[in-house]
């Protein structure tokens, strides 16, 4: 609106800040965008109402025009409008260029109307009109983007929903092929037994080693069928707890004391930090010894020679802190989130020298957060790895006995 006393009276502000509608005169909130009593846009009408004020008012020779100031582009308005031609406005823009090297400001408008070109009462209606056709391209541009977002939103329900049926298919297809598996690796588990036992008549040397090391692989094989439904059974939220106290130092002693075998193959120094005595949390044990050994097993796996892993356990804010940290090669900030995608390694070449399924920090992932819990990673290439999680000292502050496990 004009400056107070120059052009107009200000409308003095109602109770409850209500103003009068231009239009009807009714009272109307601020915020409103068109008036609820005739329906007239706001805005525009109180853009009309100021050019009928206006067009009563005396001007002052040297006043700006109002229209020069609130709308870009005005020049090219007027000329596609009809008001002026082309060489009006070049004729306009050259006097308006001279006046500015003199030191001296004018609006198009106020040059115009010098000129003789156009009068105000055709200057105050273009710029009405250049109002109206600004607002109604908005409205358009508002009801397109409406409709997109609209569009959008019901692109990703489906998407959603298409990914939330084929993420339930691959559950149940892993379960079904998990349990498949375990019938003729239970014979395999059977015979293997008999050799072992020399049940089946005596073995050979040689024999005795390849009985040996078909036991290894059929030993290998359960963990990863039982991995498989491990992870079928937590993608769709089935994961039964078995929840209760139990002392913290010999969950890690014993992961640990189960990987030396292991890591000294690989030439590794495995140790188990001193844990205080009474340290007891609340929690599935079974599961959370599965946890500290795969933990343990993936910083051996991916520690080089010469290198150490350390396990341990110690009291936090309210709960245990139980963590496993190693000197292996670390991973780079951007591409920690891959660590728990389920069947993806970093390494996801055809000559990875690291083995397995990929589930193993998924199904990791899975039991923390079935505990309430978050597993944190803090790594460096080249410098190591730490992978803790924080459980709580009581029965309160474990979740129910089955909980919702996935993602």
């Amino acid at each position: 609106m004009p400056p107070e006393g120059r052009f107009a009276t200000p409308v003095p502000e109602q109770p409850g800040g209500s103003l009068p509608c231009p239009r009807c005169d009714r009272l109307v909130a601020p915020s409103l965008v068109s008036c609820p009593h005739c329906g007239v846009d706001l805005a525009l009408a109180a853009v009309l109402a100021e050019r009928q004020a206006l067009s009563v008012l005396p001007v002052e020779p040297d006043a700006p025009f109002v229209g020069d100031a609130m709308l870009s582009r005005f020049g090219e308005f007027l000329m596609k409008k009809g008001y002026i031609t082309e060489a009006q406005l070049e004729d306009a823009l050259a006097r308006q260029g001279e006046i500015a090297r003199m030191g001296m400001r004018e609006t198009l408008g106020q040059v115009l109307l010098e000129q003789r070109v156009m009068t105000r009462e055709q200057l105050e209606l273009a710029s009405v009109e250049q109002v109206q056709e600004l607002q109604n391209a908005l409205r358009a541009a508002n009801a397109q983007l409406e409709q997109r977002v609209a569009e959008r939103t019901r692109e990703l329900e489906r998407a959603y929903r298409r990914l939330t049926e084929l993420d339930r298919l691959k559950s149940d297809f892993i379960s079904n092929v998990s349990h498949e598996l375990r019938t003729p690796l239970t014979k395999i588990k059977g015979f293997h037994a008999l050799l072992s036992a020399g049940e089946l008549g005596p073995l050979t040397g040689e024999q005795e080693q390849a009985v040996e090391i078909m036991g290894r692989g059929v030993a290998e094989l359960e963990r990863l069928v039982g991995d498989l439904i491990q992870f079928a059974t937590g993608a769709k939220g089935e994961m039964a707890l078995s929840l209760a106290p139990f002392p913290a130092g010999p969950l890690v002693e014993g992961a640990v004391a189960a990987a030396r075998a292991r890591a000294e193959t690989r030439g590794i120094a495995l140790a188990c930090r001193p844990i205080a005595a009474g340290l007891t949390v609340t929690g599935d044990v079974e599961r959370l010894r599965w946890v500290m050994a795969q933990l343990l097993d993936n910083a051996i796996k991916f520690t080089q020679p010469g290198g150490s892993v350390e396990a341990g356990a110690k009291p936090v804010e309210g709960g245990v802190r139980f963590w496993v940290a190693d000197t292996g090669t670390g991973i780079s900030e951007e591409r920690l989130p891959e660590l728990f995608e389920p069947f993806h390694q970093l390494d996801g070449s055809a000559t990875r020298k690291a083995g397995g399924t990929g589930l193993g920090l998924a199904l990791v992932k899975m039991i923390v957060s079935a505990h309430g819990s978050t597993v944190s990673v803090v790594s460096r290439p080249g410098v190591g790895s730490r992978f803790s999680f924080d459980l709580g000292t009581s029965a309160e502050a474990a979740p129910d006995a089955t909980a919702d496990a996935g993602g």
